[in-house]
């Protein structure tokens, strides 16, 4: 049971081909031998078994290393068609903006009308002088103002 878990977990390590291939060699040869002396103690023969286990060792995390590849393909696939489904849908990703352009057009407006200069406009909205400036930008681009 605790060999399994190890190697789930170094299955989920998200390793290519060849870099599981290295890390299952180099940390879990010894677990994997006594696993198949167990499964196989009919063959633990000094000339025979080394020849067999290096041989089933090999199938064994070729095996292993093929499914985790092919399973981390299929969740990026089907990550990706959520990802478009959601987007055809209108779904919004990322953060919330704090502050909306639109909230603000009256405050911009006088601003352009000269009623008020730019700090006191950027002191009702309660924008940092970036965010305040990018809000401005952005309405005069989409000429809302």
């Amino acid at each position: 049971m605790k060999i399994n878990m190890e190697m789930e977990e170094l299955l989920n390590k998200g390793l290519g081909y060849e870099e599981m291939m290295d890390v299952c060699r180099m940390e879990t040869r010894r677990r994997i031998s006594d696993v198949l002396r167990l499964c196989l103690p009919y063959s633990d023969t000094p000339e025979g078994r080394i020849l067999m286990e290096e041989q089933l060792y090999g199938v064994l995390i070729q095996m292993l290393t093929y499914m985790q590849v092919n399973a981390r393909n299929l969740r990026k696939e089907r990550q990706r068609e959520g990802i478009d489904n959601a987007r055809a849908n209108g779904v919004h990703f990322g953060r919330r903006q704090k502050y909306a352009a639109d909230d603000y057009i009256d405050v911009f407006k006088r601003l352009e009308n000269g009623e008020i200069d730019k700090n006191t406009a950027r002191a009702e909205v309660g924008a940092s002088v970036n965010t305040f400036n990018k809000l401005y930008a952005q309405l005069k681009t989409e000429r809302k103002i």
